[in-house]
């Protein structure tokens, strides 16, 4: 059997290491959740794609679809990520 050195597969595989560690990084759906309008949203969507954390593409397709995921608005509260299980 293989062994790993548990900093160095930190290191090499971050998203695999932090499933397996049962942390669960927020994603732009759980930042939407935040949102109290559309405005928020579309600062939101254009703050993850500037950082390159989505796509253009997937940008692009939240905003088109922006009327559709209006149900998200308002159903977390801020720092409400830790009671639920996600990372700061």
């Amino acid at each position: 059997m293989l062994e790993w050195n548990k900093e160095k597969f930190r290191r090499m595989f971050p998203n695999l290491f932090n499933e397996l560690e049962g942390d669960r990084i927020p994603t732009i759906l759980d930042h939407l959740e935040i949102c109290e309008n559309e405005n928020e949203a579309l600062e939101i969507i254009d703050y993850f794609e500037r950082r390159k954390e989505i796509t253009p593409e997937y940008a692009s397709f939240l905003r088109a679809n922006l009327n559709k995921l209006k149900y998200l608005f308002k159903t977390r509260k801020r720092g409400d990520y830790t009671r639920r299980g996600l990372i700061d």
